[in-house]
């Protein structure tokens, strides 16, 4: 039986601004549709312009206050992320019940979605109890009298931050904008995905029950106006976002007519390349995480398997016999692996864009099918082409589905020339017994992060993206000066 969500989490009828949920000045409602079985599973007001500017001006406010979160010595901001982190981690199991609702998400993969939110923010608050906010720096060449003698170069934050971000990790990858504006002393306005806001609102009450004052954390919620209006918004002063390039480059132009800096985190085309000597049993075992996490509805996802010619029909039946282990089903049932697409019209895409492998001349041997059974949602089996090539549309386009493509090299040169063959550069992997050239390998793919006999994360290193993969860093201490304005006061005489 499927646990109900509680009516008042469900159904919201404001928006939480200054430090408490306030009508919408909009009528407009946003209907969240639960993909796993196409009911309406709860509604949040689609926010005007107006509503932009109630909480935009709500952030200003807060970062204006003189007595404010700005104000606050490093350590005692840090203390109340850690708080916030706490209060986060207490809501783990409302939360796994909510991701299955809203996004479909299995109950068996939820858990963990609140903890790396709370795992970003305890990393980012301990970048701000060891922050130096001034540094002395000497000058190397005194010029005499009325020069400068030393200057002070004090780090502080941008001030308002808009973090937009899309409904395959709206706290995760809302914590790599907020975690470190809040650690700064700057201020927020969170616009979650329509499909997938109510978790915001949860983070949001925890933040106001963390001592965080009010106006420094607000949310708005709606459609793609909504979005529009906070991007350029006079009042913004960094725009954070993940999501898919082709928005990325509109928010981009958007903010490079205002001069307003921007962080993208924009689609991936990843690949993992296997070298004659890769161990496929630990391939296979890392398959589910590394092509379907979230029924492949990931940026970091590595849909496309480059294998030596000689392997393809190892490496085929492999991947063909993992896909087609993984049960896809009802999120709420616990052996669930995939759950659902997150709606009707992109199930369709996929399904298009597989059409077009088929057409194209790539051979599917599994999946690609809507299941039995599971009528009333957006469900699809994993689907595996071989034989492809590196020209057909499922090799180039992001599929953002459950679809793994496996492509033949020739040798070590065109398997790296054919990984580098996209417009992407977000992920990938390389695969060898041999971790030196594995390492080696993996130096010449042109994309932000690679893994070397599997993938993952680590807090504390960058997370890049190049080309339409994105601009700009997040996680890391790089990813913290991202948000980082600089003030420098020099010292004459």
């Amino acid at each position: 039986m499927r646990p109900a969500l509680a009516p008042e989490i469900a159904h919201r009828d404001g928006l939480f601004v200054d430090g408490r949920v306030v009508p919408a000045r909009s009528r407009a409602v946003v209907e969240i549709v639960s993909p796993s079985d196409g009911t309406v599973v709860g509604s949040v007001p689609d926010g005007s312009a107006a509503d932009v500017d109630a909480a935009v001006a709500s952030a200003r406010a807060a970062f204006a206050d003189p007595r404010g979160w700005r104000t606050w010595e490093p350590a005692d901001r840090a203390a109340a992320l850690e708080r916030l982190a706490d209060l986060l981690q207490e809501r783990d199991a409302e939360l796994t019940v909510l991701l299955a609702h809203e996004i479909g998400r299995p109950v068996g993969g939820a858990p963990a979605r609140a903890n790396r939110a709370a795992e970003l923010l305890r990393y980012y608050a301990g970048i701000a109890r060891s922050l130096v906010v001034d540094e002395v720096r000497p000058v190397p060449e005194r010029r005499g009298p009325g020069s400068v003698r030393r200057s002070i170069v004090r780090r502080g934050p941008r001030g308002v931050t808009a973090a937009i971000v899309p409904y395959n990790g709206t706290l995760p990858m809302g914590m790599y904008k907020i975690g470190p504006t809040l650690a700064l002393g700057g201020t927020v306005v969170l616009k979650p995905p329509p499909q997938a806001p109510l978790e915001a609102f949860l983070f949001a009450e925890c933040a106001a029950a963390a001592g965080l004052p009010p106006g420094v954390v607000n949310v708005v919620t709606g459609g793609r106006e909504t979005g529009e209006a906070l991007v350029g918004h006079p009042g913004v002063d960094i725009v954070g976002f993940t999501g898919s390039s082709e928005a990325g480059r509109h928010i981009a132009a958007r903010c490079a007519a205002a001069l307003t800096p921007v962080v993208l985190e924009l689609g991936g085309k990843s690949a993992a390349v296997l070298l004659d000597d890769a161990d496929l049993d630990r391939f296979a075992a890392a398959l589910p995480f590394l092509a379907y996490t979230f029924t492949g509805q990931n940026c970091f996802i590595q849909s496309r398997v480059i294998v030596p010619r000689a392997m393809l029909a190892e490496v085929t039946e492999r991947v063909a016999e993992v896909s087609a282990s993984l049960p896809v089903g009802d999120p709420f049932d616990p052996a669930t692996r995939l759950g659902p697409l997150i709606s009707a019209a992109h199930r369709d895409r996929v399904e298009g864009l597989i059409a077009a492998g088929r057409a194209e001349g790539a051979r599917l041997v599994s999946g690609g099918e809507r299941p039995k059974g599971l009528d009333d949602g957006f469900y699809l089996t994993p689907a595996v082409f071989t034989e492809a090539r590196s020209e057909m549309r499922i090799c180039q386009e992001e599929v953002f589905g459950p679809v793994v493509t496996i492509i033949p090299a020739s040798d070590e040169d065109e398997a790296v020339a054919i990984a580098n063959d996209t417009d992407f550069g977000l992920a990938g992997s390389v695969w060898s017994a041999d971790e030196a050239r594995a390492l080696r390998v993996a130096a010449r793919l042109d994309t932000g992060t690679v893994g070397v006999n599997g993938f993952g994360f680590n807090t504390a290193a960058p997370f890049a993206g190049r080309r339409s993969s994105g601009l700009g860093t997040e996680l890391g201490p790089e990813g913290f000066e991202a948000y980082v304005q600089y003030q420098s006061f020099h010292l004459v005489g």
